[in-house]
């Protein structure tokens, strides 16, 4: 691994992380900047058809939602997405859910979805960002708590991926995953110290809700790495013990991540 490992957050979670943030124009520019990152155009979309408007401009007006919080579902784990809602999450791999306050005081529950998609020649491509927002979700997703049925405490989450790592561990080491990847635990080291760099995050953010951010997005790395090749699994069942190690730390991470992100009502 070439120099200091740094991790990343998926656009959902940083755009969950930030809206709360967002008081004025000002703010919902500093926001989207912290999505945005590298310079990859997004736009927003409501529903299929519509001028697409800049992310600032969506962020203004879902600003001081009641609730909001990431979702990063896989087939088996909507993670409490309604069912007739979830296809274009599920294919994105990640999603937020808003609840807030509409102009006539009704709640309104709205579910925002990046959609990447390539552009240019096979010399030089690009990538756009287009967020569909579907905000008919209210009668869906229980009140009064977005996620409570499918999210756990932030300290709860923090159990769960130290349990899920220490399972893998134990697996993978029984395994002698390692052996055919002499690289693999200098790769691991590096990532073992990594951080999420301070762009991702929004000022003040909670010491404990950063050090679950960081321990997901560290396992998602590791089992990212892990799973680049068969490793030291020399069988179809080793190979199958070892997929389902990670699948355990990988589903541990992503809801670990979404908890992180979630600013639940208050009461």
């Amino acid at each position: 691994m070439a120099g200091p490992a740094i991790l990343t957050l998926p656009a959902s979670v940083v755009l969950a992380l930030w809206l709360p943030t967002v008081a004025d124009g000002a703010s919902a520019r500093r926001a989207a900047r912290a999505v945005v990152g590298d310079d990859v155009p997004h736009l927003v979309r409501a529903g299929i058809v519509g001028t697409p408007i800049p992310l600032p401009g969506l962020l203004g007006e879902l600003g001081a939602p009641t609730e909001v919080a990431a979702v990063l579902p896989r087939a088996g784990d909507p993670m409490g997405l309604p069912a007739g809602r979830s296809a274009e999450a599920l294919e994105a791999g990640e999603g937020v859910l808003v609840r807030r306050r509409g102009e006539t005081g009704a709640e309104v529950c709205t579910l925002l979805v990046p959609v990447r998609e390539e552009y240019g020649s096979a010399v030089e491509r690009g990538e756009m960002v287009t967020w569909t927002v579907t905000a008919d979700l209210a009668a869906h997703v229980p009140a009064p708590s977005l996620l409570l049925a499918a999210l756990p405490p932030l300290s709860q989450a923090r159990r769960d991926i130290q349990l899920a790592l220490s399972d893998a561990v134990e697996t993978l080491e029984d395994l002698d995953v390692a052996r055919d990847r002499p690289d693999l635990a200098e790769d691991l080291l590096d990532l073992s110290l990594a951080t999420v760099p301070d762009r991702l995050l929004p000022p003040g953010l909670e010491p404990a809700r950063v050090d679950v951010l960081e321990r997901a997005a560290r396992l998602l790395a590791i089992v990212a790495l892990a799973t680049d090749d068969d490793g030291g699994a020399v069988s179809a069942g080793q190979a199958a013990l070892r997929g389902a190690a990670l699948a355990h730390v990988e589903r541990a991470a992503r809801r670990a991540l979404c908890a992180a992100s979630a600013t639940r009502a208050a009461g």
